[in-house]
């Protein structure tokens, strides 16, 4: 209270943290943005340290007899977590959402759910829940019913001899529901939910479990009781989640309170009995508590893309490896989410999650944002073509050098004990991600010439690229997208000036500068150690400040952004002929709009990008990616692969209907196929 006191007399006359002195960001989604962002920076602050240390010992290993001192410093860990996010900006549901997942964890269950009192329509709403949809159920009806009007909480041992249970959502699912725990969330004026764990699993961390485990394997478990020691810890995070609903003021159709609940009185018409052998005991036949679906808590960010990449694992066997990548084949198997899927595939088995300590379900949420920003409605400019783009600069970091290089210029730099090579590899595979981000279909010189507002909004400058990164870290600012919260301050101002020079190299018209300025660098560089000319122009290129260390980055996403020119032919024409409808569409708009002068390649009167693929490659693809190859080692297949294009493109040039042949229209190929 001292504290807040503090930060409120503050903030009366600054625009400033009293914390770090910066200046604070303005957050619309609750009122008293300023106090609350302060307090959220106060409390990282004071248990951050605290944290890393109870952490580090969690993970020493432990000798004999003290492995409950392990599980004790975790839950503690779990705790202070939902303390944080007590006082954190975030959406009412997103905090519920991290509450409980953090009980279910901890105590060991299946599921997790809350439901929330609708006074004025007598039911209650849960939208954090399993299923991923919201789920309105009488007010009196179930186990959960019964725990929000006798305000009292509920353990059943077995759901199916229980008269409050109904099994009508195991039986539509499949699920098989066991036990369940449910407690009341009170407010002063009444009970205002309830919070729910169902099945309890051994994956506890107060049990013999490690408190990782996950819905796949614990539904084989035989039927486990919840204890006496399980039903305080959900009593202490019930108590959490009730605090954070209170202090973010709820959402306005639920009433704080329980006014008209009526408690239940018997059985509901139309009773049953017990299916279980020898049970017998009446089942009420109103809607009761629901189950989840077989994938248990399937409905948070994480557990869906994990889902995805299992069901995609043909598709992702070699991606890691390989210089090769169908990015349309992984949007047919990933409900047209390969950008999402390929971004946390990469980052979590390369190990960046865990190394630089991100928040599992802010990334996926953030991975999810920036794909629905890429509109499918293009035919090249889409979700499919970033992770594509994503793949080759994946690829590069993983053949090559390239974040070792670069992060030889950021020593000495204040990085908050951040290691440079992992802070230049995120930065290189967010780029790539977000490098497109909404997209509108159409070039630079179209949102100049039509004086779009993006365009007069960034002075006529790198008009597309300016937005695309703009418009990402707007996503990342959002408390539920930003999982870069343990990220030091200076590692993150060095990770957005990383991102924004790599996306704005993506601009196509500073090609031959940027290639150009490269070449002059590596002569520099050469003629510094006393080479000729020839061998500058093979030599290994050593970034030696920040502007080299951007050139080469700038040179790796344009190869990455044409990628697709690498590719097997029968996948790399396919992008072609998809480059080819877009642009032809644009020219479409230019001729409506009454240009004197239709766009090149734009003109489907004319010859388009599948006729001059041979120059294309010469004059702009092939020196870019030589160049690239000869600077850094391991890079070689990239240009191979585009050679090779070259060479049939060449041969097919003599005979146009060949080539016609080869081409396929994005009207046959879809996305999702």
């Amino acid at each position: 209270t001292y504290e807040r006191r503090h930060i409120e007399r503050w903030l009366n006359g600054h625009s400033t943290s009293p914390v770090t002195g910066l200046e604070l960001p303005q957050k619309d989604l609750f009122p008293n943005h300023a106090l609350r962002n302060s307090i959220e920076e106060y409390f990282q602050q004071i248990f951050s340290a605290h944290r890393r240390a109870i952490r580090r010992s969690a993970s020493r290993p432990m000798l004999a007899g003290q492995a409950s001192d392990a599980s004790l410093l975790k839950t503690i860990d779990a705790l202070m977590e939902c303390s944080l996010l007590v006082n954190a900006d975030h959406s009412t549901e997103q905090i519920l959402w991290e509450i409980m997942d953090q009980a279910r964890r901890i105590i060991g269950a299946e599921a997790a759910s809350v439901f929330l009192v609708d006074t004025a329509l007598g039911s209650l709403v849960s939208t954090v829940n399993s299923t991923g949809e919201e789920i309105r159920i009488p007010v009196a009806a179930g186990v959960a019913g019964h725990v929000a009007t006798t305000g009292e909480p509920l353990v059943v041992e077995d759901a199916y001899c229980d008269a409050r249970f109904d099994p009508s959502m195991d039986i539509r699912t499949g699920f098989r529901t066991r036990s369940i725990m449910c407690v009341p969330l009170k407010a002063k004026t009444g009970t205002i939910g309830v919070a729910q764990l169902i099945n309890k699993t051994r994956d506890g961390l107060m049990g013999p479990g490690d408190g990782e485990g996950s819905a796949t394997n614990a539904g084989c478990e035989a039927s486990l009781p919840f204890a006496r020691e399980d039903l305080r810890f959900l009593l202490v995070f019930a108590a959490q989640a009730t605090t954070a609903i209170i202090g973010n003021s709820m959402q306005q159709k639920l009433s704080p309170q329980l006014r008209s609940v009526v408690p239940c009185n018997g059985l509901a018409s139309g009773s049953r009995r017990c299916r279980a052998q020898g049970c017998g005991k009446p089942v009420t036949s109103d809607v009761g508590l629901p189950a989840p679906p077989v994938k248990s808590w399937g409905s948070r960010p994480v557990d869906r893309l994990e889902a995805l990449s299992e069901r995609c694992s043909t598709a992702l066997a070699a991606v890691y490896e390989s210089w090769d990548f169908d990015a349309l084949a992984l949007a047919g198997c990933s409900d047209n989410q390969p950008l999402s899927t390929l971004g946390y595939h990469l980052l979590a088995r390369s190990g960046l999650i865990e190394h630089l300590g991100m928040h599992r379900d802010k990334l996926c949420r953030f991975l999810q944002e920036i794909e629905r920003g890429y509109d499918d409605t293009n035919a090249y400019h889409n979700r499919s073509h970033a992770a594509s783009v994503l793949h080759v600069m994946h690829s590069l970091l993983k053949h090559t050098d390239l974040a070792a290089l670069v992060a030889r210029t950021l020593e000495g730099k204040d990085l908050g004990g951040v290691e440079g090579v992992a802070l230049v590899k995120l930065a290189c595979l967010l780029a790539a991600a977000v490098h497109d981000f909404e997209h509108k279909g159409v070039s630079n010189e179209f949102l100049v010439r039509t004086s779009d507002e993006r365009a007069v909004r960034y002075n006529d400058i790198h008009v597309n690229e300016n937005h695309h990164v703009a418009a990402a870290f707007e996503v990342l600012r959002r408390p539920e997208c930003d999982f870069l919260t343990t990220l030091p301050a200076g590692a993150r101002r060095e990770l957005r000036r990383l991102m924004v020079a790599i996306v704005l190299g993506t601009d196509m018209a500073d090609s031959p500068a940027i290639t150009q300025a490269f070449a002059d660098a590596r002569a520099r560089q050469a003629g510094s150690r006393g080479e000729a000319g020839d061998v500058a122009a093979t030599a290994p290129f050593v970034p030696a400040s920040d502007a080299d260390a951007t050139l080469l980055l700038q040179m790796a996403v344009k190869c990455s952004d044409l990628g697709h020119l690498a590719l097997k032919w029968e996948r790399h024409v396919r992008w072609v002929a998809r480059l080819e409808d877009e642009f032809f569409a644009q020219g479409d708009r230019e001729r409506a709009l009454g240009f004197p002068q239709i766009s090149f390649l734009m003109d489907r009167e004319k010859a388009g990008a599948s006729e001059t693929q041979v120059g294309f490659m010469d004059f702009v693809v092939l020196p870019l990616f030589r160049a690239l190859a000869s600077a850094l080692l391991g890079a070689g297949p990239l240009l191979e692969g585009a050679e090779a294009n070259r060479e049939r493109w060449q041969k097919q040039q003599a005979t146009p209907k060949s080539v016609e042949a080869s081409m396929p229209t994005t009207r046959s190929v879809d996305c999702r196929d």
